[in-house]
């Protein structure tokens, strides 16, 4: 028994030396893990701080850009207002002369064309007539 009690014992010893080497490994595992971490908790604080940077200096140009836009577009309304002022002006000149040409077209179109009905007319009359005297002369020859 005294032998069972001494490989006891020294199993025992190795395997406090095996847990103390393991122990101590891991705890070297542990602080790397630690240590990496560390660095990429600093590494996304520092990627965030020049994201927020990015995102200020973005903001102020897009404030910027968007204080511009809304110039233009006031600008753009005022134009198309002054646009519609002018056509509203020329249409005005213009509403005038265009009824005095269908007014001068209604009255004098009918007589025109009774005129030119009757011209064609007498124009017919005076062919049949030539045609007829020509046809006498030649029956008289």
């Amino acid at each position: 028994m005294k032998v069972a009690g001494i490989v006891l014992l020294v199993a025992l010893t190795f395997l406090v030396i095996y847990l103390i080497f393991y122990f101590n490994s891991l705890n070297k595992m542990i602080k790397s893990m630690t240590e990496n971490i560390f660095q990429l908790s600093r590494s996304i604080q520092d990627t965030l701080a020049d994201v927020s940077k990015d995102i200020d200096s973005l903001k102020v140009k897009l404030e910027v850009s968007l204080s511009n836009l809304d110039s233009t577009s006031v600008q753009i309304k005022k134009s198309f207002e002054n646009i519609d002022q002018k056509v509203d002006a020329l249409e005005s000149i213009y509403k005038p002369f265009v009824e005095l040409s269908e007014y001068v077209y209604q009255r004098v179109a009918p007589p025109l064309q009774t005129t030119s009905r009757i011209i064609s007319g007498i124009s017919k009359g005076v062919n049949v007539f030539v045609d007829i005297l020509s046809r006498k002369n030649r029956g008289a020859q």
